[in-house]
């Protein structure tokens, strides 16, 4: 038995985690004004916490001010914010470090997604857990705990109602299934994102209008693509995105922005197929797919980038999908996006590059370095990974994952990261006044921590 775990550690491509931009999660999307031993990271950084771990997987979400890891082990680990016990370790404490999730020993788990308040995970097995907060049924447990002044928080791993699920996605207050080729969703319904037809509306008032969306805790196959095999799904904050095995991509959800790609902004109740990515234009089953908060991408056979959605603060908007030209010829290994921060990991003939940009939060998540631009319209390469074995990128609301293959030297020379303590105890109450320091930054030393930070300021 031994032998066969170890053979099968050895099948996992094992990484070194790196990190760039916020590590103060109180602050992220509410000031950008940090405390001082929490600094914005510039460049990339390795933890000190996992010094000796060897990474499988990285995950994070456009909504989302957390983070979600495994190893080659399969043992699961949080950090960032978890006010709503997104983190799933027992309490609604913010964690600066990636922190082992109890309820998850045991479970091998090999995927995950994470959103503003709430994270998916799936296991080796086939089985799926959620944690954080259930709103509008967003874990898919069955059901939403409801009454005046009740918020429905579940703070441990609960046991997500679906099988032989292999991958999940995330959107704000709503998650997604892939089992056995089907895909279930369970959630908030408000734009059809559920891709069942219907927002579940209803008038909870009798004298006037008050529209009340119907939270759908109990996950539900999207019947519409039943008779497809699914193979990729992504969301973004409110819509989604499909590959099918026959090179069919499928959005729903909110049409805001031309982020569905239908060459119209209305919502879609159920997927409809993007008319643009059909014919000579082919994609194929493992396409790498993205979607931030109004964007969305998707390559096609060879790799080149197809992107529609707003891309940039100001211009026009992609109402359907086209060629990228920022990263024409490039081969996508890995695409990701954060709020409106998009991000990749890519070959150029013989050329390994990790390349970022978009509208900086103001947190550095880029990974330009101190001197560096903050925001980038074009994709820009991530010159302290210039040439590096990239495995996969992941960003969230103001800060950016990249696994890097094991014994890379770009990961082994890169500085490290020391929070100055692993619960963040000390954070302001949301709303509560409190007067904050300067941002500070850190970058270039091989070792970057609170204190140092502290004692630079």
């Amino acid at each position: 038995m031994a032998d066969q775990e170890k053979k099968e550690e050895e099948t996992v491509a094992a990484g070194t985690l790196l990190v760039c931009g916020a590590t103060d999660f109180y602050g992220i999307g509410r000031t950008k004004e940090v405390r001082p031993e929490y600094p914005n990271l510039s460049v990339p950084h390795r933890l000190k916490a996992l010094e000796g771990i060897k990474v499988a997987f990285i995950a994070a979400g456009a909504s989302a001010c957390h983070s979600v890891i495994g190893d080659i082990n399969g043992a699961c680990y949080t950090w960032g914010r978890n006010e709503k016990g997104q983190l799933g370790l027992g309490d609604a404490i913010n964690r600066n470090n990636p922190t082992l999730v109890p309820g998850l020993r045991g479970k091998k788990v090999v995927g995950a997604a994470a959103a503003r308040n709430h994270t998916v995970v799936v296991t080796a097995a086939g089985d799926s857990y959620s944690f954080g907060l259930n709103q509008y049924g967003q874990l898919g447990t069955g059901s939403v705990k409801r009454g005046k002044g009740v918020e429905d928080l579940s703070l441990v791993p609960q046991l997500a109602l679906v099988s032989k699920c292999s991958k999940v996605a995330c959107g704000v207050d709503y998650s997604m299934w892939l089992c056995g080729g089907k895909l279930w969703s369970a959630g908030c319904p408000q734009y059809g994102q559920l891709g069942h037809d219907t927002d579940h509306s209803y008038n909870a008032a009798d004298s006037s209008v008050k529209m009340v969306f119907e939270p759908q805790p109990q996950p539900r196959l999207i019947a519409s693509l039943a008779e497809k095999t699914v193979t990729q799904v992504a969301c973004g904050y409110n819509h989604t995105i499909a590959v099918c095995s026959d090179g069919g991509v499928w959005t729903w959800g909110f049409g805001g922005y031309g982020r569905l790609g239908h060459k119209v902004q209305q919502d879609e109740f159920k997927p409809r197929l993007v008319e643009v990515l059909m014919g000579r234009v082919q994609v194929p089953a493992d396409a790498r797919v993205a979607a931030g908060q109004t964007a969305s991408f998707c390559t096609i056979t060879g790799g080149q980038l197809f992107a529609w959605g707003k891309l940039k603060p100001s211009g026009d908007n992609l109402m359907y999908p086209i060629p990228y030209e920022g990263l024409s010829g490039w081969d996508i290994r890995s695409m990701t996006c954060g709020s409106t921060t998009f991000g990749c990991a890519a070959t150029y003939a013989k050329e390994t590059s990790t390349i970022t940009w978009g509208h900086s939060n103001g947190y550095s998540e880029l990974g330009y370095g101190p001197a560096g631009k903050k925001s980038s319209a074009n994709p820009d390469k991530c010159m302290a990974l210039e040439g590096a074995n990239t495995l996969q990128v992941a960003m969230g609301f103001g800060h950016t994952l990249f696994l890097v293959a094991e014994g890379d030297p770009k990961a082994e020379a890169a500085p490290v990261w020391e929070a100055p303590c692993d619960k963040d105890e000390t954070a302001p109450n949301v709303g509560g006044a409190s007067k904050r320091k300067a941002p500070a930054a850190a970058s270039g030393g091989k070792k970057a921590s609170g204190a140092a930070a502290k004692k630079k300021k």
